[in-house]
């Protein structure tokens, strides 16, 4: 009966010193970026003014995400990006597994297909269109004792402008930070 109690006490003991451990350790993760992907307008400038984009034609972009799974409901989801003129080029788009768009299922980023299209309103002909496709992602959890947390080991998307141009980007961050890595659209 003794040893029973001494035994409760040290699993209790033990229990209380590692919550406490870990209760006052904040974790810091991070990961915020980890799958996300950023969508960064190139500016028109007077030299080259085919190539940029002026703030007026990007404050409000539109983006499409289709599932790779044709089963997969809902079909499609489109959502309307508006952003005030003097940041659209200093805050890219981002793409993230719940943003811009809800997570209505356990899917993440690269069960989609994503369009970004430049139009006057949702349903008007786009003047420019830009494919986001093939996304590829790797990700583990990583623990150090108290934190878990998430780590993008590779991200690779294929993407296809307004020309047909098919490119393949890596987003990875090399220095395991998660950090943002954008890519930039062109118009011409």
């Amino acid at each position: 009966m003794l040893r029973s109690f001494l035994t409760w006490i040290l699993v209790l003991t033990t229990t209380v010193l590692v919550a406490a451990c870990c209760g006052s350790k904040a974790c810091e993760c991070n990961d915020t970026y980890a799958d996300a992907i950023g969508l960064q307008f190139s500016k028109a400038n007077f030299k080259d003014t085919l190539r940029g984009f002026y703030p007026s034609y990007i404050d409000t972009v539109y983006l499409i995400r289709t599932p790779r799974d044709p089963k997969q409901r809902p079909l499609a989801d489109t959502v309307a990006v508006a952003r005030d003129p003097s940041l659209v080029f200093t805050r890219p788009i981002i793409i993230n597994n719940t943003t811009p768009f809800s997570s209505v299922t356990s899917l993440k980023l690269d069960a989609y297909r994503y369009t970004l299209y430049l139009a006057k309103t949702r349903r008007a002909k786009p003047t420019y269109t830009y494919k986001i496709d093939n996304i590829e992602l790797e990700t583990r959890y990583q623990g150090d004792g108290c934190c878990t947390c998430y780590q993008n080991s590779n991200k690779t998307v294929t993407v296809i402008d307004q020309k047909g141009i098919s490119q393949q980007f890596d987003l990875t961050d090399t220095s395991g930070n998660n950090e943002l890595k954008t890519i930039t659209i062109e118009r011409f």
